[in-house]
């Protein structure tokens, strides 16, 4: 066949033509849509036109294909020659062979159903012997039990004595042959038969459960180990392990604890009467629980061979979880409840951690990991830690270290909120309280470790937003005590970089053990944030710092406006040539002497002659500015003077204003008298700084100082020439 490329069986459309071939091959190809697309483009008569001219060459498209493939139309036709002779030929075997495989189909189809027939009767006679055996069954091993009890157990219940390891053979085997009982009735569930023995079966069941319940407690009462391992293996076998926990629960535990549970018991000791009650209850479980322990998880001795017989546990069984803890916990709840109550906390830490104590105790004499895993999974467990309220204890404690730290901010210099302790001030010495009382064996409880560690973090970062808001400074401003307040922000900043380095011993002392019991083993974290606590009280140390520089610069600057007054006493006086400094320059220093006097035992030699040099710096600047207006004013002055002078020269007038000489050159001036006054002043303070240890280069205001007096009088000397 020819190609069936579109691009030739196709022909292409006119150029003239309102439309293209494309809109013809398009799947999506309607007559409507078409005109709709190029009536606007062109009218429907000259839409008619081109495609009866595109049908022509369709047409002759049509033909050229025929054309082309002429030959293979005429093989076609050839080739389909006798075609249908041969279908008929094969049409007749092929019927025949279409009824044979019916035919074998059908009979196939007969036997499967005979045979599946034959299955079902097979299975139905199957199913009616097994219930007939089941039936056969149970008869058997109802009068098997019957006779087992008549002849032993049901005619003598009083006599458990020396026949009491046979009667537990006997026992063992009706229990054996009962649960087998057990499972003959439940597969004939609903057949006459069963029906009508019910009443004979609860007969048994409530005589065995009645024999099983004495020979138990005979057991348990006497300690027969033999005895009690085939009861307890005859309560596994007829799947009652529930039932003797109960017993015991019922019959051994509730008797003794009754007497030892009471609230007489706790009153008749305060102190230790609850500690002396839970050893009490701790003692019964050795003393009554020890061989059902061994029995039942295999610990039994090897070398006792009276007991050779059994050394394999029995399993299922926990009497320490299931009978003995939920009757303690319920006598307690009931009988004890006024031990939750968390009014009194110093009382219910005591209460708790000795309760604790207990738990941990108890668990330790749990027979396994499962045991104490199921003990800490009971209900009864999960009640009694939920008795105890922890959240209200943490507040009253929290209520109790807050509020006295809170008392203490608010008046951080009031005499009768002062505390004892290592520290200089109420402040850090009740701070550090909070903290060790937080982690003290006496508050502190493991279930509230979270707790105590946030308000650890609470206590350190509520003191630096105390220091950084500046709660101390406004007791200062309303004190008019010159010493107190530069004393306690000395002890204020001591403390505080002292309180900074024991935080981390705490931790390591006393906060890391206690993290370590509670099961935390990772404190990259827990460091990273008390590290940061830290920083934050740390980086506060220099505006402490700056408030006791602020405190001595004000004391020294009392003094330092008499400098302003050293004209008034050389203008116009006749006062003799200085040659001492101004009594202001030792009261400008003697506060800060006076200051590292006190203090140079409590804080090191270059910290005092750190905070000397912040010190004079502050004063340096202000008698600067002091000593400048004043130079600048005598300057201005003898400028002034200087002009007159040479008015009145040049008008033939002179005058004589000598008053002393200065080594014999002549007579000194007021305003040289001045200029001298203040450079003897400038080395006065040279020699004091001296005194303080304090380097003249730490001050760069005292070097400007220097330089500014020194050209002063280079300027007054010169003004004098002149």
């Amino acid at each position: 066949m020819a190609t069936t490329d579109k691009s030739v069986v196709v022909p292409p459309e006119n150029p003239s033509s309102c439309f293209t071939r494309d809109d013809f091959i398009k799947d999506s190809f309607s007559v409507d849509s078409f005109v709709t697309s190029h009536k606007g483009s062109a009218s429907l008569d000259t839409i008619k036109n081109d495609l009866e001219e595109y049908l022509k060459s369709l047409k002759a498209a049509l033909i050229e294909l025929i054309n082309q493939d002429y030959a293979d139309f005429v093989n076609l036709s050839t080739n389909l020659v006798g075609l249908d002779k041969s279908i008929n030929n094969l049409s007749v075997p092929l019927g025949q062979l279409k009824e044979e495989v019916l035919l074998i189909r059908t009979e196939l189809d007969g036997t499967i159903a005979s045979i599946e027939g034959k299955l079902e009767a097979r299975a139905l006679l199957r199913q009616k012997k097994i219930c007939m055996q089941h039936l056969l069954n149970i008869t058997k091993s109802l009068e098997k039990i019957e006779r087992l009890l008549h002849g032993s157990i049901t005619d003598n219940d009083s006599h458990i004595g020396e026949e009491s390891e046979d009667e537990s053979h006997l026992i063992e085997r009706v229990a054996s042959e009962f649960n087998q009982l057990q499972y003959y009735v439940t597969e004939s569930q609903g057949h006459p038969l069963v029906e009508s023995i019910k009443y004979r079966i609860s007969a048994i069941t409530l005589t065995l459960q009645k024999k099983l319940e004495a020979a138990f407690q005979d057991a348990v009462q006497s300690g027969n180990l033999n005895l009690l391992a085939r009861v307890l293996r005859t309560y596994a076998i007829i799947d009652k392990i529930k039932d003797v926990e109960l017993l015991f629960r019922e019959k051994i535990v509730k008797p003794y604890m009754d007497r030892v549970i009471s609230e007489k018991t706790l009153l008749t000791d305060p102190v230790n009467g609850l500690k002396d009650l839970y050893s009490k209850i701790l003692e019964f479980i050795p003393r009554s629980c020890t061989n059902m322990i061994q029995i039942t998880s295999g610990r039994l001795a090897s070398e006792d061979s009276s007991f050779g017989e059994q050394r394999t546990a029995i399993r299922g069984f926990d009497f320490i979880v299931n009978a003995v803890w939920p009757e303690v916990v319920k006598l307690i709840e009931t009988r004890l409840s006024s031990i939750f109550a968390p009014g009194n906390p110093d009382a219910f830490h005591k209460r708790y951690t000795t309760s604790m104590w207990f738990v941990e105790k108890f668990e330790g004499l749990c027979a396994s990991k499962a045991s104490v895993t199921r003990l800490r999974n009971h209900s009864s467990f999960n009640s009694f830690m939920a008795h105890w309220s922890l959240p209200v204890y943490f507040q009253i404690r929290f209520q109790d270290i807050a509020g006295k730290i809170e008392m203490v901010l608010d008046n951080p210099t009031d005499p009768p909120l002062t505390v004892e302790g290592d520290f200089n001030t109420a402040v850090c010495n009740i701070l550090w309280w909070g903290l060790e009382t937080c982690w003290s064996d006496s508050v502190y409880i493991k279930a509230l470790c979270h707790r105590f560690w946030k308000l650890t973090l609470q206590i350190i970062s509520r003191f630096s937003q105390w220091l950084e808001n500046e709660g101390i400074f406004k007791e200062q401003a309303e004190n008019d005590s010159s010493e107190q307040p530069t004393s306690y922000f000395v002890y204020l900043l001591i403390d505080t970089h002292s309180l900074s380095q024991k935080i981390s011993e705490l931790f390591k002392r006393s906060i890391q053990p206690k993290l370590v019991s509670a099961g935390l083993q990772d404190f990259s974290s827990l460091t990273d944030a008390l590290e940061e606590s830290k920083t934050n009280l740390i980086n506060l140390l220099p505006k402490i710092e700056e408030k006791i520089i602020q405190q001595v610069v004000a004391k020294s600057l009392v003094g330092l406006d008499a400098a302003r007054n050293i004209p008034r006493l050389y203008r116009r006086t006749n006062k003799e040539v200085p040659s001492q400094p101004s009594p202001f320059v030792g009261i400008v220093i003697k506060p800060l002497n006076d200051f590292q006097e006190e203090f140079k035992h409590m804080v090191g030699k270059e910290q005092l002659q750190t905070w000397a040099s912040k010190v004079l710096q502050i004063v340096f600047e202000r008698y600067f500015t002091i000593t400048s207006d004043v130079l600048t004013s005598i300057k201005k002055t003898e400028d002034s003077l200087l002009r007159l002078k040479r008015t009145r020269k040049q008008a033939g007038g002179g005058t004589n204003n000598s008053s002393n000489t200065q080594d014999g050159q002549g007579p000194m001036s007021d305003d040289d008298k001045i200029r001298l006054q203040f450079s003897l002043d400038v080395e006065e303070f040279r020699i004091l700084m001296k005194g303080l240890d304090v380097n003249e280069a730490s001050c760069s205001n005292y070097t400007e100082l220097v330089s500014m007096v020194q050209a002063a009088q280079s300027s007054g000397q010169a003004s004098q020439m002149q």
